[in-house]
C-alpha cells in the first residue's frame, strides 16, 4: 500500500471516529440535553442509570480508538508545509484529550454518584442532573470544535 493511501485511510477513519463523538455534543446540545432540564429529576437519574451501562463500554472504545488515530494522523501529517497542515489535527487531538479529562476528573464521579444508591433527596438528583449536563455540554462543546477542526484542515489539506 503506498504511502498516500494510509495517510488517505487515516483522515477517514480519524474523521468517521471523531464524527460519532462529536455527534453526541450536537445531540445534547440541539436538543436532548435542554430537553433533560424538563423532566423531573428522578426520571433523568432513572435515565442515566439504563443508559450508561449500555454506553460505557462502547465510548470508552471509541474514544481510546480516536485518540489512537489522531495521533497517528498528527504523525503522519507533512509537517513542512506550515502550521495548517497538522495545527488542526494537533489541536483536535488536543481537544479530544481535554475532553477525556473532563471525563475522568468530573463525568465519571457523577456517573458513579447517579449509578450508586446514595441520591435519595430532590436536592440530590437536581444537582446530580445539573452536573452531569454541564460537563457533558462543555465536552460536547469541545468535540463539536475539535470536529469542525478536522473538517477545515480536510478542506484546505489535500494532500
Amino acid at each position: 500500500m503506498k504511502s498516500i493511501e494510509i495517510v488517505s485511510i487515516v483522515r477517514i477513519v480519524g474523521m468517521m471516529l471523531y464524527f460519532f463523538i462529536a455527534a453526541q455534543g450536537a445531540f445534547y446540545h440541539f436538543g436532548f440535553g435542554k430537553a433533560l432540564y424538563h423532566i423531573p429529576a428522578e426520571n433523568f437519574i432513572e435515565l442515566r442509570k439504563a443508559v450508561d451501562p449500555v454506553v460505557r463500554s462502547k465510548f470508552k472504545g471509541l474514544y481510546l480508538s480516536a485518540l489512537g488515530v489522531l495521533f497517528i494522523w498528527f504523525l503522519v501529517s507533512d509537517k513542512s508545509a506550515g502550521f495548517w497542515s497538522y495545527g488542526p489535527v494537533l489541536i483536535a487531538f488536543l481537544m479530544l484529550i481535554a475532553d477525556m479529562v473532563l471525563i475522568i476528573k468530573f463525568s465519571e464521579p457523577v456517573n458513579e454518584l447517579i449509578n450508586s444508591d446514595l441520591l435519595n433527596t430532590q436536592t440530590g438528583y437536581n444537582a446530580a442532573r445539573g452536573e452531569w449536563l454541564k460537563f457533558i455540554f462543555i465536552r460536547g462543546y469541545l468535540s463539536m470544535a475539535g470536529f469542525f477542526l478536522l473538517m477545515v484542515q480536510m478542506a484546505f489539506n489535500t494532500r
